[in-house]
Order: structure tokens, then C-alpha cells, then sequence
């Protein structure tokens, strides 16, 4: 499975090129950042306005499924256009899901203040499927982006509340893959260690999951009030998921860098 921030499809070619090589091998594609518009393939601060019907697109084989936070979305506040911005997920049809869940964990639907990106709502996205008889259960998180220090706020530790506290109510094993906007050592981090979830960018020591194009699309973090911001992205499993391998390449495809872990149940 593969989780990846795609950025609004900012690096459209590349991206599809990526998604297509990829699905053959993929069950589970959980992305952030995804955009779906019935005005066509226009572009939107750079954007691809129906992102999502193009994902549908590369992957005919696949269950799909948009979860909408921010109806008219425009960040930049340039258009007034019918655009959706949500995450997606997508799950190979040989699987057969048993029961999905989308839940707002930062904000209120269509909450986004003008001028304060910080304000679009965050939410999740669960789908549960059978695995060789167990029981598996796959949350897709985008967390919010304020405060943009990525620290602790009373708003990171409510949605990692909400987050954990529907995944213990789900029987059988969990995956927790996503963009959390937060940084490692948080409090809002360590919950989910608390709760029993290995952190495997943690284990497999990953140095960034923004990755190199990152720098180049927003040179100036560096010397900005934040840094760099090496770490957004995290995977979080339960103790009977056994991964087979992990990893975070680090390929120019957005500002973020996708998550690959292929797995079995223990």
C-alpha cells in the first residue's frame, strides 16, 4: 500500500506516471491533498481542479472513495470555481470492503477562513477489508496544518483523540498512514505509540519525508520561521502487521514523499 500528500497534482505527468507504474502492485493507495471539480482539467493555483476523476481514471481496477472537506477551494482565494478538496482512497476491487467511515477530526467542513490556510478542516478516512481472514482496517489521515509550527496544540491532541479512539472501537488489526502535520517527538505523535502502534519512519530511521523537491518548491523555509519541516508524513501499525518492507523514496512528485510498505497479517 502507498500513502502520499500528491499536493494537488502540482506535478501531474510525473505523478500519474508514478500511480500507474505502481498500481499493478498495489492494493491500498491513500492519498492527501486531491482536488475533484466537474469543470474539467483546469488549473487552480497550480492544481489540477478534477485531480480525483483523473485518479479514477489510472486506476479502473480499484474501489474509489472521496472524503470532501472544503467545498470552492481556492487557497489563494483567485476563484470562485466548483472546487471539492479532500483525501481519496483507493482499494483494489479483488478486495472486498466490508465497511468504510469518513470522520472530520480538526475543524467544520467548509470552516476555511480566507487568507489562513491554517483553517482548512482535516479529516479521516477508514476502510476495512478481510486479509487472508483477518480482520484489517486502514485509516488515510490528513491532519491539520496550523499551527504551522507542526507542535503540539490543542487541536493536534484532539485529532489524534478522535483518530485513535474510532480505531480501538474497530476489531482485527490497523494501518494509520497519512500527512499529520506534525513533527516527531509531539505529544499528538507519541498517542499513537501509547495506544500500542509501532511508528515505522521512526524504526526504519527515515531522515525526511518531505524529500528534496520540497526545497525546491518553497525555497524559502529554510531561512523562514519553521525550517525546513523534514517530517510530516507518518505509518502507524498494530502489533500484528508485519511488514515485509518500507520505505520513503525520494522522488520528485510533490512536496511530499509517498509512503510504500508492502505487508502480510502475523
Amino acid at each position: 500500500m502507498i500513502s502520499f500528500n500528491i499536493w494537488g497534482g502540482r506535478y501531474f505527468d510525473a505523478l500519474m506516471a508514478f500511480v500507474r507504474e505502481h498500481a499493478p502492485t498495489t492494493d491500498v493507495f491513500c492519498f492527501q491533498e486531491v482536488l475533484d471539480s466537474p469543470i474539467g482539467p483546469v488549473v487552480s493555483s497550480g492544481s489540477r481542479a478534477n485531480l480525483y476523476e483523473e485518479l479514477c481514471g489510472a486506476l479502473p481496477d480499484f474501489h474509489a472513495y472521496f472524503a470532501p472537506v472544503q467545498e470552492y477551494y481556492d487557497h489563494t482565494m483567485t476563484t470562485v470555481e466548483p472546487i471539492t478538496a479532500g483525501s481519496a482512497t483507493f482499494v483494489r476491487k479483488t478486495r472486498t470492503v466490508l465497511k468504510t467511515e469518513e470522520q472530520l477530526i480538526c475543524g467544520t467542513r467548509n470552516g476555511f477562513i480566507p487568507g489562513d490556510y491554517g483553517t482548512v478542516p482535516s479529516n479521516m478516512f477508514a476502510v476495512q477489508f478481510d486479509v487472508n481472514g483477518t480482520l484489517l482496517t486502514i485509516a488515510n489521515v490528513h491532519g491539520t496544518c496550523g499551527p504551522y509550527d507542526k507542535l503540539d496544540s490543542p487541536e493536534r491532541l484532539e485529532q489524534s483523540r478522535r483518530v485513535l479512539a474510532f480505531m480501538q472501537a474497530q476489531p482485527g488489526e490497523k494501518i494509520v498512514m497519512g500527512d499529520f502535520n506534525m513533527l516527531p517527538g509531539t505529544v499528538s505523535l507519541q498517542m499513537f505509540v501509547d495506544a500500542g502502534y509501532r511508528d515505522l519512519v521512526k524504526e526504519y530511521a527515515i531522515t525526511t519525508t518531505r524529500g528534496t523537491q520540497m526545497r525546491i518548491a518553497h525555497p524559502t523555509y529554510g531561512s523562514g520561521k519553521w525550517g525546513w519541516q523534514e517530517f510530516a508524513d507518518y505509518t502507524f501499525v498494530t502489533s500484528g502487521v508485519r511488514e515485509t518492507r518500507f520505505e520513503v523514496p525520494d522522488l520528485p512528485l510533490s512536496d511530499h514523499l509517498p509512503m510504500i510498505m508492502e505487508f502480510e497479517p502475523v
